[in-house]
């Protein structure tokens, strides 16, 4: 009788010790927040443009108190992004600190640029067709890519900087294709302009599509 007795309390021991409210909860250690700096990221989309096309600078960082972005930008905040349209190819570098100053991290995109069709007017004259005042001259692509489709219109004003007329130059390229270091010849006619002797300033602006397509627009003048 007294064996069953002590099996039966040693039964409700392991019943009541089995149930989940009579468990006891250990201690655990507080969570500690991850205060280390950290970049994320950061990156340019496309990494490659032509002259003139927009690439976007992306970043993240975290736990910083001063982000910045050299090449003039400046400070920045810690998740942003930015178009830039640099001339030549160019690294820029995001320089982040933490609160300690002594904790600082960097990292560094190079965005290529490409110089795409550049067209300059390398010579122009006044003189006369069929009695009628014109200009002509020398258009020749100085960049690194075909220029197609290429347009130039002439501006021409008096000493008073009042425009007299505007008129747009025909090029003498076949197909309207201006390939890497060749020129072409041009001539735009005034028909409101008898007296050469009238035009005081000349302003041309060119105008082309260079051959992914994106027209682009140069602007010179006298």
């Amino acid at each position: 009788m007294k064996k069953i007795c002590i099996i039966f309390v040693l039964a409700i021991f392991l019943v009541l010790g089995a149930l989940p409210g009579c468990k006891k909860k250990l201690p655990t250690s507080p969570d500690i927040p991850d205060l280390s700096l950290r970049i994320n990221y950061f990156t340019a989309t496309p990494e490659s443009v032509f002259q003139g096309e927009v690439s976007v600078l992306s970043w993240s960082v975290k736990n910083a108190i001063n982000v910045t972005i050299d090449q003039g930008i400046g400070a920045v905040s810690e998740v942003d992004t930015m178009e830039v349209s640099p001339e030549e190819t160019i690294t820029y570098t995001l320089t982040a600190i933490n609160k300690d100053v002594t904790g600082l991290k960097t990292a560094s995109v190079t965005v290529v640029v490409t110089l795409g069709a550049i067209f300059e007017v390398t010579s122009h004259e006044f003189g006369y067709w069929h009695d009628v005042c014109c200009i002509t001259g020398i258009v020749t692509n100085v960049g690194n890519d075909a220029g197609y489709d290429v347009m130039i219109e002439f501006i021409v004003y008096d000493e008073w900087n009042i425009i007299l007329a505007t008129e747009w130059a025909s090029l003498s390229a076949d197909s309207g294709i201006i390939p890497v270091g060749d020129s072409s010849y041009f001539r735009v006619i005034f028909q409101d302009i008898e007296d050469c002797a009238e035009i005081a300033k000349v302003i041309h602006i060119i105008t082309w599509v260079n051959g992914i397509g994106v027209t682009v627009t140069q602007k010179g003048g006298d």
